[in-house]
């Protein structure tokens, strides 16, 4: 063989695996690919045959991905049928008619009192006055107590600051109150509901209207284009919901006829508790398939904190771990900061999710756990994803999107509703639109399920 031809035969290897290497870095086929983190895995479930493994061990960052995660591990250690049980007590001793003491209200760190997600739970207010009229008090002479023991409050530290003043970034407190948001009219400072304490600075701005608020601040600024526009309203989150739902039952008690005294010691010595009314929350896998569906990072955030409700959020967290790590799925290489994946410094692998999903469509847990997932082409933020194709009803995936972050993990199904295959794409750091990397997906997996 002459050195000629060797020379011919190296060059053509070399250009052959330049262009396999080209085509391995562009799977979805986006504009910027080679530039961009790409992690991919998708697993056969029945014949365990991996179809596509594509950097399925980078470590990426997840969105809202992240609640596929918080799901499993919550439906795992808590369970479907748990709910979050809120009681109110009356905390002092009767004389007659008049109660000498206090309403304590025991929260539970339930995300889901007064919801507009669950409208056939609410009443919260209404039922504690009844529950002090049929005790036969008209009167309180002490104050409203709200105990909240959850450790690590509110929105979480590594949440991005512009995030938390919009409804998506309502932090979980021990008390929640109405999704922890309200209405604003920025011109009249005006709120529904009240919202006590409340600093509203409205500032103009051409370039559009904004929201910022600091964590554990009461200082809202708003900016606005128009600052005289009087009909203008905007949804964001609650600095303190206790205070919002104090403001609330006092003004219910009133409205009932039932005085509230306000005395700062009301309960004397040996105080005696009477229930008044115990909230129940809808099952937690109701409240799960909820979140999912809706991408809902309130309820993500109470499900993550159900797993060891008196733990610290880094307790829970490492709890969490120790789960998949006992089920033989390593964790070693995650980060993980939050249950909902607001924050964009969680670091999941495909290979990781991939390998929590497979171990749920194995577990006694499989069908509701799938429940879960929204449909493609028919519900939440699936709805318009493989709407056209084939496969429409087939992919159930939770989908995850922040700046430069798109992401999918979920199942195919058969006929039945039940897992065949693992699917996880994660896309970090893209240049090209976000139209393209999901246009880009969905052909992957026509292409792989065709």
């Amino acid at each position: 063989m002459t050195r000629t031809f060797i020379h011919i035969l190296a060059a053509g290897a070399m250009f052959l695996s330049a262009s396999l290497s080209a085509m391995a870095q562009n799977v979805l086929g986006i504009d910027g690919e080679e530039s961009t983190s790409v992690g991919i895995y998708i697993k056969d479930l029945k014949t365990g045959k991996v179809i596509v493994d594509h950097n399925s061990q980078l470590a990426l960052t997840p969105a809202s991905v992240m609640k596929a995660i918080t799901t499993a591990s919550a439906l795992s250690i808590a369970g479907p049928d748990r709910r979050f049980s809120t009681p109110v007590v009356l905390k002092g001793r009767a004389e007659g008619s008049v109660w000498k003491g206090d309403i304590v209200v025991r929260s539970c760190a339930d995300p889901t009192i007064e919801s507009e997600n669950f409208k056939s739970r609410r009443g919260f207010c209404d039922s504690i006055a009844a529950g002090i009229r049929r005790a036969g008090i008209s009167k309180v002479t002490g104050k409203i107590v709200v105990e909240q023991p959850l450790r690590n409050p509110g929105p979480i530290t590594q949440w991005e600051i512009e995030d938390v003043a919009w409804p998506y970034g309502a932090g979980l407190f021990g008390m929640n109150w109405r999704d922890n948001t309200f209405t604003l009219y920025p011109c009249t400072g005006e709120t529904k509901p009240e919202v006590p304490g409340l600093d509203v600075e409205l500032r103009r701005s051409p370039s559009g209207n904004d929201l910022v608020r600091g964590i554990d601040s009461d200082k809202l600024i708003v900016y606005a284009r128009s600052t005289t526009d009087k009909k203008w309203a905007v949804r964001t989150s609650m600095p303190d919901p206790a205070a919002v739902f104090t403001a609330e039952l006092k003004a219910k008690l009133k409205e009932k006829g039932i005085t509230l005294g306000d005395e700062k010691k009301a309960c004397g010595e040996n105080p005696k508790e009477k229930t008044i009314y115990t909230h129940q929350s809808p099952k937690f896998a109701e409240i799960m398939r909820s979140l999912m569906v809706r991408s809902d990072n309130l309820f993500a955030e109470g499900m993550l904190r159900a797993i060891a409700p008196a733990a610290s959020r880094s307790d829970v967290i490492k709890r969490e771990k120790e789960l998949w790590a006992t089920r033989g799925i390593n964790p070693k290489y995650t980060i993980i900061n939050d249950g909902s994946g607001l924050t964009r410094a969680n670091r999941l692998s495909a290979r990781f999710i991939g390998d929590v999903l497979e171990w749920m469509a194995a577990s006694p847990q499989a069908e509701t756990y799938a429940s879960f997932f929204p449909r493609a082409g028919k519900e939440g933020t699936m709805r318009g994803f493989l709407a056209k194709s084939d496969l429409t009803g087939k992919i159930a995936l939770k989908t995850g999107s922040v700046s430069s972050v798109q992401a999918y993990a979920g199942y195919k199904l058969d006929n039945q509703g039940k897992p065949t295959h693992v699917v996880v794409i994660l896309v970090n750091g893209f240049f090209c639109p976000r139209k393209q990397v999901r246009e880009g997906s969905e052909k992957l997996l026509i292409n792989t399920f065709k």
